[in-house]
């Protein structure tokens, strides 16, 4: 069997740094001494004593970037520094004891090495060189591919400086050893300001839309609800409540325009008093009883738009109803059955595992990245060492389990469940018409008499001439004309009977018919899982006997050591959080069952009491409630009518009757409306309606009383003396019963019940079809699958405190529909990428998993239930901490430390160091061990492995022959178990 890594381990040291002296060859200043101040590097140290902030630094860079002496090739240098690059290139193998390296450099440039290292175009090109790198360190905004060719050309003249000044080298050191094994030092005059500047705090999360409606909601309920008590008890008190007086509308128009009307002229005429005023058949609240409502019941009612000065409580009442429905449907939606999580063979409340894990429902917020912020983690140097085991054996441990079966005995355990539901509906309807045919002859004898009257007109004319005349004295002559008229009146009156007879044909039928409709469902569920375990020993003589016990592995263990590492150890915070997380947002498949909870209010069990108008939505949509009774309004109201034509003048009338109240209401008041007709002279109206009694002789109009309280059925009766004609009407206002109002809550509980019970067998059955369909059951996953998960969020971890950033990745594509690549950012966040993964030994990461109490407080009571049949993976999900060892990859430690100290990956190999005491060591002592251990030799020398026992969930039933002699305890003898 192949070897297995179980562990890593090492202790993480300081560099050693006795041996500083004898290194400081292999150390080189990025400013020697020797090298003229420029000033750049002036400005840099001014900045540095002053204490200046990162911004500044940046901006001095990017001034000096723009600027002449800023090198962006090696051929703007007055020094070829590429020929001496390529002449160690030739040489890189060679010893510079073997050849005289100052006799090749003076071929290679044509001048000696004392006169090329003093000479003005060497001095300015290390100069700026020397500034460039400077800047480059301090901007890491900034990224440049050929870093690594700056650092080899500084490197190289500083070698080039050595050589001049007649430095000797370790015997064997070549001149690969001698120029690119150099470390470039930058002075530092004062910490850099991302040593001492804390990470600003990441922002609240922010109050989520959703939550704050759903207060303001919640809020308006309660209110709601509040203004409904206090309006259903302010409505039925008589002292509580006016009845406001208003003129008919036949004074009212007099009044307002002085004109009399046909209204006021017969109320005249009929013996009544033309300015009665009359009621106006309603009550409001008086001003006390409006004082007496509380402050949020008024707030409620001006919401609703009503004129709490004018207000009729019953109107008012209704409208709180209709506004709780409404404010009752959108919470509906707020109340969703519970998630439980399968997390190592235990289910968990997703939602109070969300809120111990402080995950909000609000916007995300992340933080945005701290650049200036380095993580306080630990560096040093140690020896990886590994454990690494082989599977040996399995072995027996201990007892298990012990089963027995006494002679003669039978034990069977079986287990069936059957479900059943039937339900009936009977709905009955019976109509009764009874037809009866009456024939009436009605004999009428009139008497009419008729009056004739004729005028008769006589018109004469008589016409004659008579003329006369004279023509002088002699001749005379005359005319005439005469007419009559005459008129003459007849009047004749005549007497006549006429005999009729009416025929009148009534007929009353009445049917009686009865329909009966029965609807009958039966659903018939039945789930049958049978678990039968027998044993029969009915025909045995002796008992029988079972032994079960555990098994344990055995595996062989041994130390190797593969050399010397730069490590970096973090302590990171809940190292679970992530996955936990990523398990209640996104589930895995079969993973998540919704369980109905028993339904409670406020943690206690359900109570039809509980239930109100407001509240019994929830519950209809948390348990998918069908057929559920809306609650019976507050108040209803029933009416009676009667009236009576015209009859003879002072006619009596005597009447009575009863009015059917709603089943479950009582009746607390009415309002009659009269109108009638009397003779002139005393007259009487009277009616009495249950134990009130309504005196309208002088009223006209409509008059409220209260009734008490009257359940059922309500008697009428009214008396009218001398009256012609009337009217009556009656409305019979009532108030829901406690008893009834209790019915319906008993009702909407038994459906919500119901409903439970149905949810639940539904979620039993998804249980138990899940166990049938798994066969053996397996919990959690594999252990390397739940080593993976493990090391990934660690590793995740490691990275986000290395950058200080959340975003550890860039984001390569554009915002659109399609996934377009932005190559910038690709080759960017490649190059990020490239680095971090290369630069860390990941699979000889080290962690050790610390308790749940070092964890948010919070998360305490969700952590210690965690668990997972893989012990170790069950220690990640309630892990309060990881310490957490990541070693550096050999070569890469110059890169890792320059990141760590300027938060700029570097490409290269030959990135530049801050002068301190931490990585310089650390690169040295790496550098002069590195390619002992590649291979892993054991540790200590000449060790051999060890034998490691691990228990197991394993058991394995025994054969009794097999089973270790057992001694009894009273008498000391040996118990032989196998007959």
């Amino acid at each position: 069997m192949s070897d297995e890594p179980v562990f890593r381990f090492l202790t993480v040291r300081p560099a050693d740094s006795r041996k500083k002296r004898d290194r400081e060859s292999a150390k080189t200043p990025l400013y020697p001494e020797s090298l003229p101040q420029s000033d750049f590097h002036q400005l840099i140290l001014r900045l540095s004593a002053s204490g200046a902030d990162r911004a500044q630094f940046r901006r001095a860079s990017e001034e000096f970037q723009k600027g002449q002496r800023y090198i962006r090739s090696l051929s703007d240098l007055p020094f070829d520094a590429q020929r001496g690059l390529d002449w160690v290139q030739a040489h890189i193998d060679r010893p510079i004891g073997s050849f005289d390296a100052a006799a090749s450099l003076r071929d290679l440039y044509g001048t000696p090495a004392t006169d090329l290292a003093s000479s003005s175009g060497f001095v300015e090109s290390l100069g700026r060189v020397a500034d460039t790198l400077l800047a480059e360190s301090l901007n890491p905004a900034r990224h440049r591919s050929d870093l690594d060719q700056l650092a080899a050309a500084h490197k190289f003249m500083t070698f080039v400086m050595a050589i001049a000044a007649n430095s000797a080298f370790d015997s064997g050191t070549t001149v690969g050893d001698a120029v690119a094994r150099r470390v470039i030092v930058i002075p530092s005059a004062g910490k850099l300001p991302q040593d001492n500047v804390e990470p600003p705090a990441p922002p609240p999360p922010a109050p989520d839309p959703k939550d704050k409606e759903r207060e303001r909601l919640l809020e308006q309920l309660v209110n709601l609800e509040k203004a409904h008590r206090e309006l259903s008890d302010v409505a039925t008190n008589p002292k509580a409540l006016v009845q406001p007086r208003r003129a008919a509308a036949a004074e009212v128009i007099h009044e307002a325009t002085g004109r009399d009307t046909a209204e006021r002229r017969r109320g005249d005429q009929r013996g009544r008093p033309a300015n009665v005023l009359a009621g106006s058949g309603s009550v409001v609240l008086s001003s006390g009883a409006v004082s007496a409502l509380s402050e949020t019941t008024r707030r409620s009612l001006v919401d609703l738009r009503a004129d709490v000065a004018n207000m009729d409580p019953v109107a008012a009442t209704r409208s709180v109803e209709r506004e709780l429905t409404i404010v009752g449907a959108q919470l509906a939606s707020a109340q969703a059955p519970i998630s439980y999580i399968m997390l190592g063979g235990v289910q968990l409340d997703a939602t109070k595992l969300k809120t111990s894990l402080g995950i909000h429902g609000g916007p995300q917020v992340v933080p945005p990245p701290n650049l200036s912020y380095t993580c306080d983690f630990m560096t040093g140097v140690g020896d990886l060492l590994m454990v690494k085991q082989k599977l040996k054996a399995y072995e027996l441990a201990e007892f298990a389990h012990v089963e027995n079966v006494l002679a003669s005995e039978t034990r069977d355990r079986e287990h069936r469940r059957l479900t059943q539901r039937e339900t009936t509906e009977v709905a009955e309807q019976e109509t009764e018409t009874t037809k009866e045919r009456d024939l009436q002859t009605t004999d009428r004898n009139e008497m009419q008499s008729e009056a004739e009257k004729t005028v008769k007109s006589q018109f004469g004319l008589e016409a004659g001439l008579q003329v006369s005349g004279s023509y002088g004295p002699t001749v005379n002559f005359s005319a005439s004309l005469n007419s009559t008229f005459s008129t003459s009146a007849e009047e004749s009156q005549r007497k006549s009977v006429t005999f009729s007879k009416e025929v009148t044909q009534k007929t009353s039928e009445q049917i009686r018919q009865r329909v009966r409709t029965q609807v009958t469902q039966r659903v018939l569920e039945e789930i049958q899982e049978i678990n039968k375990h027998s044993f029969d020993n009915s025909k045995g003589t002796s008992h029988i006997r079972g032994i079960y016990r555990w098994l344990n592995k055995i595996y062989d263990a041994q130390i190797f050591n593969y050399g010397q590492r730069m490590m970096y150890e973090f302590v990171v915070p809940e190292p679970a959080a992530f996955f936990l997380y990523a398990m209640i947002e996104n589930p895995p498949k079969d993973t998540e069952l919704v369980k109905p909870d028993p339904p409670t209010y406020f943690g206690a069990p359900l109570k039809p009491s509980h239930l109100t108008r407001g509240n019994y939505v929830d519950f209809v949509a948390k348990y998918q409630v069908r057929n559920v009774p809306p609650p019976p309004a507050e108040f209803q109201h029933v009416s009676y009518i009667d009236k009576q034509d015209k009859v003879e003048d002072g006619t009596d009338f005597g009447r009575a009757g009863t009015i059917a109240l709603p089943d479950g209401y009582e009746a607390y008041a009415a309002t009659v409306m009269t109108d009638y007709i009397f003779s002139e002279g005393d007259h009487a109206f009277t009616l009495m309606l249950g134990n009130r009694n309504f005196d309208r002789s002088n009223h006209w109009g409509s008059d409220y009383q209260d009734l008490g309280a009257r359940y059922k059925q309500l008697s009428v009766a009214y008396l009218l003396w001398n009256v012609w004609s009337f009217t009556i009407g009656v409305d019979v206002y009532c108030r829901v019963a406690a008893d009834a109002f209790a019915k319906w809550q008993q009702q909407v509980f038994d459906a919500i019940t119901e409903a439970y019970l149905r949810l639940k067998s539904d979620y039993d059955e998804k249980v138990a079809a899940s166990s049938i369909r798994q066969g053996v059951p397996i919990l959690g996953r594999n252990p390397l699958e739940n080593v993976r998960i493990i090391r990934e969020e660690l590793k995740k971890l490691v990275v986000i405190m290395l950058t200080g950033s959340n975003d550890i990745a860039l984001d390569s594509f554009y915002s659109s529909s399609e996934p377009f690549v932005r190559p910038d950012k690709a080759c960017e966040n490649g190059s990020r990428i490239r680095f971090f993964e290369n630069a860390f030994e990941w699979n000889n990461m080290m962690y050790v998993l610390y308790s749940y109490f070092w964890g948010r407080r919070p998360r305490w009571i969700s952590a210690v239930h965690f668990t997972d049949p893989d012990a170790d993976f069950a220690a990640f999900l309630r892990a309060g901490a990881a310490r957490v060892q990541v070693p550096v990859r050999p070569g890469f430690e110059q890169a890792v430390a320059h990141f760590c100290q300027f938060q700029q990956i570097w490409d290269g190999n030959d990135p530049p160091l801050r002068d301190d005491d931490l990585y310089v060591p650390i690169v040295d002592e790496i550098a002069a061990n590195l390619g002992k251990f590649d291979d892993g030799v054991p540790y200590p020398p000449g060790s051999v492995p060890w034998e490691v026992r691990i228990p197991t969930d394993l058991v394995l039933l025994e054969n009794l022959e097999e089973v270790p002699n057992i001694r009894d305890i009273l008498t000391g003898a040996t118990v032989t178990l196998k007959d």
